[in-house]
């Protein structure tokens, strides 16, 4: 590894990356190429962690130089397992860390659930793939750059000598799909909602896609934020119809029956307890009946199990030739359709929030009476983070120790059922 001289003692190259969070590979990438002054590529954060600063995290992350005549500048050094047994260091703190960084190293061992972009050698495979599928479209790469990287997914952005384009490659996970087959599924079945992949590595699960512009963003007004929701409400009731087409597919079924029987092992499970009070624990055992009651008087009231994207946000939504196109289908499922209104999550501003649940409540007016599809909303409010949680669940736990933290959020999925289910209660 790659140490410093720092006042008289050693320390790991350090930068400051203000709006960069611990999956942007390319923030993370350019902050240390300035600092070390060559290309580097990002492989893994080995640790992070929410700084005493509020909004500051701190992380240390595993880089691999691509320039192999690269040296040292003068007051710096490698360090092995030898090495740094004799060094002094500014962040003792970190020696453990560290020291057990070289030792997997030195053993070649690696865990097995560290999927492969995290791993030195797999960037010259995926490009080797790339420029022979990038010249099969009848172009040339020309430059291959991170967008984002962590433990359930990796995107890059190719640049070639005519459109960009991008390679996506989510992890191999009990409750994520084939994203390239259930992608190129649905845009055979739905042109215009869903883009349709250029090439597709199936045994390694790459998939590239053609660039669709930028997404609808975060900071986008009211009327793209309304748009977003009523045409993916349209999309969802033309699915109603084709559930078994779905699951086979390659969806997963999540309906309310499924949900409701995985509720007792969840709450069960100490790794999803961990973070929650014990009250807040007690209070999740007595009132799993309640939860589970939730479940059924929401399949009760008479909504079609539909299509679900599971992760439907503004970040995963474009406007291409026209029309709003939605990706990253990496949680699709057959669920009730209301689960995605967790997107609703994000809306601070209870104007929005409330124009935009009426706009695509108002897109199932002909399937039930609006008085039940407002009773079915409240009911959602409750059962829609039980989807999560589960989901959360399952991803922490296929993830190597070190990635755990990116994603470690069950336990606040479970206080969000929690707080609703009060509130249901209170009304």
């Amino acid at each position: 590894m790659l140490l410093l001289r720092s006042g008289g003692a050693w320390r790991l190259p350090r930068v400051l990356a203000p709006g960069v969070w611990i999956a942007n590979a390319a923030g993370i990438t350019e902050a240390f190429e300035r600092r070390l002054r060559t290309r580097t590529w990002f492989l893994r954060q080995l640790s992070y962690r929410e700084d005493e600063d509020p909004g500051r995290l701190r992380a240390i992350v595993e880089l691999e130089l691509l320039d192999a005549r690269w040296a040292p500048p003068a007051h710096g050094r490698w360090a092995g397992q030898g090495e740094l047994q004799r060094l002094g260091l500014k962040d003792e703190e970190q020696r453990p860390l560290l020291a057990e960084y070289l030792d997997e190293l030195a053993r070649d061992d690696v865990p097995p659930e560290r999927p492969p972009w995290a791993r030195p050698g797999w960037r010259e495979r995926v490009h080797a793939w790339l420029e022979s599928e990038v010249a099969r479209l009848g172009h040339r790469v020309v430059r291959v750059e991170q967008l984002k990287q962590w433990g359930i997914s990796a995107i890059l952005r190719i640049h070639t000598d005519g459109p960009l384009l991008y390679l996506k490659v989510p992890a191999r996970l009990p409750l994520f799909v084939e994203e390239w087959r259930v992608t190129a599924a649905l845009a055979q079945r739905f042109p215009g909602y869903v883009p349709a992949p250029l090439a597709v590595e199936p045994e390694e699960g790459w998939f590239l896609l053609p660039d669709l512009g930028d997404p609808v963003g975060w900071d986008a007004p009211l009327e793209p934020r309304i748009a977003m929701l009523r045409r993916f409400a349209g999309l969802q009731r033309q699915t109603a119809a084709i559930t078994s087409e779905l699951l086979a597919a390659g969806c997963h079924d999540r309906r309310l029956d499924v949900l409701e029987r995985q509720l007792d092992g969840l709450i069960a499970a100490p790794r999803a307890t961990a973070k929650l009070a014990s009250e807040e624990v007690a209070e999740l055992q007595q009132r799993a009946p309640e939860l589970k009651d939730a479940c059924r008087r929401l399949a009760a009231l008479g909504l079609p199990y539909t299509l679900v994207h599971g992760d439907l946000h503004l970040g995963n939504v474009a406007r291409h030739e026209g029309e709003l196109v939605y990706f990253d289908w990496t949680d699709a499922c057959v669920a009730h359709p209301f689960t995605d209104l967790h997107t609703l999550q994000w809306e601070e501003d209870e104007t929005t929030r409330t124009a935009m649940l009426d706009a695509y409540l108002a897109e199932w007016e002909e399937s039930i009476a609006p008085e039940r599809l407002r009773e079915a909303a409240a009911l959602a409010a409750v059962v829609i983070p039980l989807h999560h949680a589960v989901s959360y669940h399952e991803i922490v736990a296929g993830l190597e120790p070190s990635s755990k933290s990116e994603l470690d959020a069950t336990h606040q999925f479970l206080r969000e059922a929690l707080e609703k289910l009060r509130g249901m209660s209170d009304s």
